[in-house]
C-alpha cells in the first residue's frame, strides 16, 4: 500500500512473503553448491582408486606416459567446458565496489584452480623417471597457490589495497620459482644437454609453449578490475580472459595430443620393419602392437646392443637410416591424411 507521499509501503504478508521466497533461494543455492561438492568428491575418490598410480606412470615407457598427460588434458577440456558454463550464471557472482561494482564471476579462477595444475603435471609426467618424484607434487602445488594469490588478492584487496598488493608480489615470486624448475626440468630431461632457451626436445618445447602462454595473464590480471583497474571496459575484459585461456590451453593439448602421435607412428614404422625386435615380445617384453621401445629412446638413447663387429655396425647403421626415412615417410603421409597408402 501507498503512504500520504505517495510511497509503496510493503505489507507484513508481502514481507513475509520477500523472506521466505529469499530463504529458499539462498537454502537451493547452498543444496547444490553442496551436492555438487561432494559429487565432485566422488568423482575425485573414484579415478583415484581405481586409475594407474601415478609413481607408476611416471617410471613407464613414454607410450604410456603421453597416454596419461592426454587423458590429464581431456579432464582439462571438461573442466573448463563445465565451469565457462557455470559462468552464465549468477551463483558465482562477486561485486567488487571499489572497482566500479565490477562482477567477478569465481568460476573462472576455479576453473583454472582446477586445470593448471594437472597441466603442470602433464609436464612431469612426460619427463618421467629423470624428474624427481616430489615434482609430482611440487609443480601443481606452484601452480594452485599463484591462483589462490591472485583469488584472494582481488576479493579482499578491494577494501585494502595493500593486501592485492603483497599477493601480486608473492604470486609473482612463485611464479618465477615455477619457471625456474620448469628450466630444471629441462635440463634433467635432456641430461644437460638442453636449456629454457636452448634444445629440440618434444619436452623442452612443451614446457616453453606452457610458459609463454601463461605469461600474459599477471600482466592482464594488473590492468583489469581485479588488480589496478587500467581497462573498465567489461567486454574487453572478458573477451582478454577467454582469448589468453583458449591460446593457452589450446595450444598445450594439441601439441602433447601431436607428440603423442607422432611417437607412435615412428615407433610403428619400426616396429614393422624390424618386427623380431620391437613390439612382438621376442627379447624386449613388449606387448603385441605396443608403440613402446624396449629401451630408452626418448631423448638421443639408443638400445644396447653389446659389442658389435665393423660389418654388424655397419648393417645396424643402413638399418637406422631406413627406419628413420620410413618414419618420415609415415609422418608425411599422416599430416597429408594418407596415413592409409603407407
Amino acid at each position: 500500500m501507498a503512504n500520504e507521499n505517495g510511497t509503496y509501503i510493503l505489507t507484513e504478508e508481502e514481507k513475509d512473503t520477500l523472506v521466505e521466497r529469499e530463504a529458499f533461494d539462498q537454502g537451493t543455492k547452498v543444496a547444490q553448491i553442496f551436492s555438487g561438492i561432494f559429487f565432485f568428491g566422488v568423482a575425485a575418490w573414484l579415478t583415484v582408486s581405481n586409475g594407474t598410480k601415478l609413481a607408476f606412470v611416471q617410471r613407464a615407457a613414454l607410450e604410456k606416459r603421453l597416454t596419461v598427460c592426454c587423458f590429464l588434458n581431456t579432464y582439462v577440456a571438461f573442466f573448463s567446458t563445465f565451469f565457462n558454463f557455470f559462468q552464465l550464471t549468477a551463483v558465482d557472482d562477486a561485486v567488487l565496489p571499489e572497482a566500479g561494482n565490477f562482477t567477478l564471476d569465481l568460476a573462472r579462477p576455479f576453473e583454472w584452480i582446477m586445470t593448471c595444475p594437472l597441466m603442470q603435471l602433464s609436464l612431469v609426467l612426460m619427463g618421467g623417471a629423470k624428474l624427481p618424484e616430489y615434482r609430482r607434487y611440487l609443480m601443481p602445488g606452484f601452480s594452485a597457490t599463484i591462483l589462490l594469490l591472485g583469488t584472494f588478492g582481488a576479493l579482499f584487496g578491494d577494501h585494502f589495497f595493500a593486501i592485492k598488493v603483497v599477493a601480486f608480489i608473492v604470486g609473482c615470486l612463485l611464479f618465477a620459482a615455477m619457471v625456474y624448475f620448469n628450466r630444471l626440468q629441462i635440463i634433467e630431461y635432456s641430461n644437460g644437454e638442453e636449456g629454457l632457451i636452448s634444445g629440440d626436445s618434444e619436452f623442452r618445447k612443451a614446457t616453453v609453449l606452457l610458459i609463454m602462454t601463461w605469461a600474459p595473464f599477471p600482466c592482464w590480471y594488473v590492468v583489469s578490475p581485479e588488480g589496478i583497474g587500467l581497462v573498465t571496459n567489461t567486454l574487453v575484459i572478458q573477451l582478454g580472459w577467454a582469448f589468453l585461456n583458449i591460446v593457452s590451453k589450446f595450444s598445450f593439448i594439441f601439441y602433447i595430443q601431436r607428440v603423442k602421435d607422432m611417437y607412435c607412428n615412428r615407433l610403428k614404422t619400426k616396429r614393422e620393419l624390424q618386427p623380431g625386435k620391437v613390439g612382438f615380445g621376442s627379447g624386449g617384453g613388449q606387448r603385441p602392437g605396443s608403440c613402446s621401445p624396449p629401451g630408452d629412446m626418448e631423448y638421443g638413447g639408443a638400445m644396447g646392443a653389446g659389442y658389435m663387429t665393423a660389418q654388424e655396425l655397419e648393417l645396424a647403421e643402413a638399418e637406422k637410416k631406413k627406419a628413420q626415412l620410413s618414419a618420415v615417410v609415415v609422418e608425411t603421409m599422416t599430416f597429408l591424411g594418407m596415413a592409409q597408402h603407407t
